[in-house]
């Protein structure tokens, strides 16, 4: 009964979220920061804002814990979101950045429940290395432009609220697990279903 019920309010969210405009990804009113503290703010906020986004780096804890490897992996993510932003300011081309992100979603809900062993392998950091780079190329839209200083404020900004969201995402899943709620399934059709309704509207 229990399963039951976290796996209904995970997908009451998900619902929420998918109906949310999830696309407006900064909080500057799509201006570019002009000091430190604005770029800090649009840092931390852009995860947050950035519903596709935020579900990955919760995902991301929850995959580290039901497969271990969380320093390396999340160290990974963080390093690769780093270099995608950097990758975008050097004016490198991704077409379609949210499609992009959308199918992370959907590969790491799939491999939630079906690829343990991949997961639970060194093979996987590559995964998360280059998800973590087509999420960074899409942090990078709300930094364009701007000079140094807001730039590093913003890379810090977003790598710090990050790292609180991974293990976020890690202490619930243990916490859900030790409740003996069948976390694995609900945070997979969550992330899968959300990955879905995102490359849908990001192709639309």
């Amino acid at each position: 009964m229990k399963s039951r019920t976290l796996a209904a309010s995970l997908v009451a969210s998900a619902s929420a979220v998918l109906i949310s405009p999830a696309l407006a990804h900064h909080a500057t009113d799509n201006a570019a920061p002009v000091n430190a503290f604005q770029g800090f703010v649009s840092g931390v906020a852009h995860p947050v804002i950035g519903l596709d986004h935020l579900l990955f780096v919760l995902a991301v804890g929850a995959a580290c814990h039901f497969f271990g490897r969380r320093t390396e992996t999340i160290a990974t993510f963080m390093i690769a979101t780093l270099a995608g932003t950097v990758i975008h300011l050097y004016e490198a081309t991704l077409p379609y950045p949210d499609a992009w992100v959308a199918l992370s979603l959907i590969l790491l809900g799939v491999l939630i429940t079906a690829g343990g062993r991949f997961l639970g392998s060194r093979s996987a950091l590559a995964l998360f290395g280059i998800a973590g780079i087509v999420h960074g190329y899409a942090y990078g839209e709300a930094i364009v432009g701007a000079e140094a200083t807001p730039l590093f404020g913003y890379l810090a900004g977003f790598t710090v609220i990050q790292l609180c969201i991974a293990w976020t995402g890690f202490a619930l899943t243990r916490y859900a697990e030790r409740a003996k709620l069948r976390t694995a399934q609900a945070v997979s059709g969550v992330v899968s279903l959300a990955g879905v309704a995102f490359l849908v509207a990001s192709l639309a």
